[in-house]
């Protein structure tokens, strides 16, 4: 694998002079803050860990070794802020560190002991969203239960960390607390990384090569749901964890180990395969995390470098299990070798038309890891992890694999899930029916998919109700041609172009999402209007969103967009655009 994907040798980054003005983001940063700011004050991308930390603690060594840590990472003094001017492009800024250790005690009481209570504290600790522009995206807190017994909480906010990065703060703080020298500061920060990344043009290689692969397969997975899908999607989620015994993975193991397959490759083929069965569809789409910390500078770095591609996997029913998973390995390592391009890329270029109501591209994600969540260890004390999902869904379906800390060949399987779309019972169920499928294709990974035991085939996704949506208040004082002049203007100003029609899309006249924050926020200035920034992705034309602002239904959405013949001309008139730009315009939107 390293050979395939280590072709060329990557060109050196830069270290960017050292500074406390804005810097930029990546391309991974820019659409996770593009997500914040469209759903603010969720937990969704929170990053949580509690530590049970059994022995006698040393307080303020541990707050001295935090600190430690802080300070030799920017990552962790980094803020966030949107941009003000063309072309409103958000900012990152560094600042000195602060870190805090609060102590909280908790005692038992007659309805549950005190490890209960804090683990009960820390999941709440999990759920509190942070201010990206205030800071800090890190929060230490530390909770006693009990003489010699502590619950170290560990938070950080996605935009500046990411897996690898949680051992990276253990290992180090394992290091300052055990009063090891320091070592030596990273060559690179984060901030460098991302200036490096953004500065360089898309691959037109490998878009071309991803353009190609994806070409025919369904950019929108409609899995049978408890509740019809919303116009716009809510980031509120559940999550349900199931134990995959030893009984279950050792044979899957085995397995993997017998095909030449890793057991990510083994579980992403039966995950497919489930999808495929449950949406009732042979070709999918699932998302799998991809590291760029393919250079050892990057190694020990903490900071956001994963991001998210597509594999397409082609279940069809006649294939064996066996089959498809070699047809998987080979399909993870093509996309492996051409990860220079983000799903952000991928997105903009494939799926330029954003529909509020689902993620873009795919809608359910797998990962797998072989070893626990993190390793914490600490001199002198013994420490035993706990991984806290944030009560937030990414997508509409997200599968979690980890390795048990302790137990040999035994597996923690966590679904997170929207909460508008499924029941708590339905994804309870839906992790026993993918168990089955797994063991019935690991005893007999000849067998055909279509033979494999599951859930039933795929229900018809519930449609969306005809009723609307509670209106937003009616604009004060403001007649409806007013406010399409307002509008105008507006999109006027912050397009620089005055050939702006009221039925034009925002983002065919070469809007950015960010450009419509700015929207976003001179509406409600200038006009009074109070509306979720989501709802100016949901009406991206001027006459729509008016009538939105006016106290206008979502039927009247449909009758904002241009008609059939209209609306595919001016799809093929923007993919032209979009092919002009190509050639020699930076990634941003």
């Amino acid at each position: 694998m390293t050979e395939r994907v280590t072709q060329e040798a990557p060109d050196d980054i830069p270290a960017l002079e050292r500074t406390t003005g804005p810097l930029p983001l990546s391309d991974t940063q820019r659409a996770l803050y593009l997500v914040e700011l469209l759903h603010p004050g969720t937990p969704t991308y929170t990053i949580a860990v509690a530590v049970l930390l059994d022995g006698p603690l040393d307080v303020p060594r541990l707050r001295d070794a935090v600190e430690r840590v802080v300070a030799r990472h920017d990552a962790l003094r980094t803020t966030f802020t949107p941009g003000t001017a063309p072309s409103f492009e958000p900012a990152q800024r560094i600042g000195a560190p602060d870190p805090e250790l609060p102590v909280v005690d908790v005692r038992a009481d007659g309805n549950e002991d005190a490890d209960a209570a804090a683990l009960r504290l820390a999941r709440t600790w999990a759920d509190e969203p942070f201010d990206l522009a205030r800071g800090p995206l890190l929060r230490t807190r530390l909770i006693r239960s009990g003489p010699g017994r502590h619950l170290l909480v560990v938070t950080m906010h996605q935009l500046v960390s990411d897996g690898p990065s949680l051992q990276i703060f253990f290992d180090e703080l394992a290091d300052g607390y055990a009063d090891e020298p320091e070592r030596d500061a990273p060559g690179l920060r984060f901030a460098d990384y991302a200036a490096w990344q953004r500065s360089r043009p898309v691959d037109a290689e490998h878009l071309g090569w991803w353009r190609e692969r994806l070409a025919g397969a369904p950019t929108v997975l409609r899995l049978p749901a408890d509740r019809p899908r919303p116009a716009v999607a809510g980031p509120h989620g559940g999550s349900h964890r199931h134990t995959l015994g030893a009984a279950v993975m050792r044979p899957a193991l085995r397995l993997a180990r017998d095909l030449r397959v890793t057991p990510f490759v083994l579980v992403l083929t039966a995950y497919a395969a489930f999808l495929s069965r449950l949406a009732g569809i042979q070709d999918v789409l699932v998302g799998v995390p991809v590291s760029a910390r393919d250079r050892v500078e990057l190694e020990s770095v903490i900071g956001f470098f994963a991001t998210t591609l597509p594999v397409r996997v082609e279940a069809g029913r006649d294939r064996s299990f066996a089959g498809l998973c070699r047809s998987v390995q080979s399909e993870l390592l093509d996309v492996l070798t051409h990860r220079e391009v983000t799903m952000e890329q991928l997105a903009r270029e494939l799926a330029p038309h954003r529909d509020p109501g689902h993620a873009p591209l795919v809608q359910a994600y797998f990962s797998l890891e072989q070893e626990p969540i993190v390793t914490p260890h600490l001199p002198g004390l013994r420490a035993t992890a706990f991984d806290l999902p944030p009560s937030g869904a990414k997508v509409d379906l997200d599968m979690l694999v980890f390795r048990v800390a302790g137990e040999e060949d035994t597996f923690d399987l966590t679904l997170t899930y929207r909460t508008d779309l499924f029941e708590a019972a339905t994804i309870a169920r839906t992790a026993v029916q993918f168990e089955e499928l797994l063991v019935a294709a690991v005893a007999d990974p000849s067998a055909a998919i279509g033979s494999l035991p599951g859930p039933p085939e795929g229900a018809p996704p519930l449609q969306p109700p005809p009723a609307a949506a509670p209106p937003p208040p009616a604009l004060p004082d403001v007649a409806r041609a007013g406010t399409d002049q307002a509008l105008l203007q507006i999109w006027r100003e912050v397009l620089g172009r005055d050939d702006v029609g009221v039925h034009d899309n925002f983002f065919d006249l070469g809007g950015t999402s960010f450009a419509l924050t700015t929207v976003h926020t001179l509406i409600g200035a200038r006009t009074g209007a109070r509306t979720p920034l989501v709802s100016l992705l949901e009406f991206p034309t001027i006459a729509a969103l008016a009538r939105h602002l006016a106290g206008g239904t979502r039927t009247e959405h449909a009758v904002a967009d241009p008609a059939g013949e209209t609306r595919v001309a001016r799809l093929r008139e923007r993919r032209g655009r979009l092919r002009q730009r190509r050639s020699g315009q930076e990634t941003g939107e």
